[in-house]
């Protein structure tokens, strides 16, 4: 049976130029000599994917162990339905995996001519995972990317190298290195721009492609924000539905209205990571662009403006990754709020003048930071 995988396996590489081979090598830690022949390659390739598949398994990202877990405990070729994903799946992209989506769910499927290798090989992965610390440096990882984006490969070293201190636990630390250095997560997701190596989160999010430009837009915030190890776990310990922020006093006040409107656990970590990833949006949509997640279960207008209070004062205090891991709140505070120009003492009367209304205290503030005039100029002019 392994034999006839391998060959299925070798039909579907030999299409792939050497140069593609090559990489899909380096990716799963197989090296192939350059002098080889394609056929040559794709053969050593076939062979490393089916009888060595402990040493790649143990390189995916925990969630997709855990879809394997699920799947292998079932049939071969049975689909295994679940909430949608909002990440990307390593396995798909190999093609050891496919995963149909809709609005409402993800299924998945692996191809049977993996299933077999990934049956008998995933206990030893799962169990290297954990001899060798990589569940807690995957969620550290996933929490890193998840706050930032996108974010320098050089500050991911220097964050891990200023938790796994060489000097006070040296196994650690080197764990650690061999981690970022096998890990599919800095792997899949490395993006060059301007000499520099960034590596992104694997969330489908077509706004990161936006993310440099606003940066270098905004030359005021010169630094990441810092955050401590235990804020990058919240933001990566749920490999599933990465819902950060959960545990700051706003994201409890949105979990809180979410099971007040009758959701449950699962459910309030899906929506809250939708509301997540709504806030990253560099446009002025505000708790607008989240009502929708919201359908059927608010009850009455006061309802509906108890939600978009909850949601605006979450996503203004939720890290963004435009502004490094900064807030909106954080950057208003620290690089606009001190350059604001002073607004009159009393503002003028509605058709006072050149027709200008009076600013109401919901209206956006005049000065055009994008935010309330009551969270604004408002709070600091009587």
């Amino acid at each position: 049976m392994i034999t006839q995988d391998i060959e299925f396996i070798y039909q579907s590489l030999l299409p792939r130029t050497k140069i593609q081979l090559s990489h899909l090598g380096d990716m799963l830690g197989c090296e192939l000599k350059s002098s080889l022949r394609k056929a040559e390659m794709a053969t050593g390739l076939a062979d490393y994917i089916i009888n060595r598949s402990d040493e790649w398994l143990r390189c995916l990202p925990q969630r997709e162990l855990d879809l394997m877990e699920i799947m292998v405990k079932m049939e071969k070729g049975s689909e295994y339905r679940t909430f949608p994903q909002p990440y990307a799946t390593v396995m798909e992209a190999f093609g050891f995996l496919t995963e149909e989506r809709t609005d409402n769910s993800s299924t998945f499927t692996i191809v049977p001519e993996f299933y077999d290798s990934i049956k008998e090989h995933l206990p030893m992965a799962l169990s290297f995972r954990t001899a060798n610390n990589y569940i807690e440096f995957e969620a550290l990882l996933m929490g890193i990317l998840n706050t930032y984006g996108l974010v320098e490969h050089k500050k991911v070293v220097e964050i891990f190298s200023s938790i796994y201190d060489f000097e006070t636990d040296p196994q650690l630390a080197v764990q650690s290195m061999r981690f970022l250095y096998e890990s599919f997560l800095m792997k899949m997701n490395a993006v060059r721009k301007n000499g520099l190596i960034y590596h992104r989160t694997m969330i489908r999010n077509g706004n990161l492609d936006e993310v440099i430009p606003e940066r270098e837009s905004r030359v005021e915030i010169k630094d990441y924000r810092q955050f401590s190890k235990e804020e990058f776990m919240a933001a990566g310990f749920n490999p599933l539905y990465p819902f950060v922020g959960k545990d700051s006093l706003t994201g409890k006040k949105l979990t809180a209205f979410m099971e007040k409107v009758g959701m449950g656990e699962e459910e309030r970590n899906v929506i809250g990571t939708l509301v997540w990833l709504n806030a990253q949006e560099s446009g002025t949509k505000g708790p607008l662009g989240a009502i929708h997640l919201f359908d059927g279960l608010l009850k009455g207008f006061d309802q509906v403006q108890e939600m978009m209070g909850i949601v605006q004062e979450y996503m203004n205090n939720v890290p963004k990754w435009i502004f490094k891991g900064y807030s909106s709140h954080e950057v208003f505070e620290k690089y606009e709020k001190p350059n604001l120009r002073p607004l009159p003492e009393k503002m003028p009367p509605a058709g006072f003048g050149m027709g200008v209304p009076r600013v109401g205290r919901n209206d956006p503030c005049p000065c055009g930071s994008g935010l309330k005039y009551k969270n604004c100029h408002g709070k600091y002019n009587s």
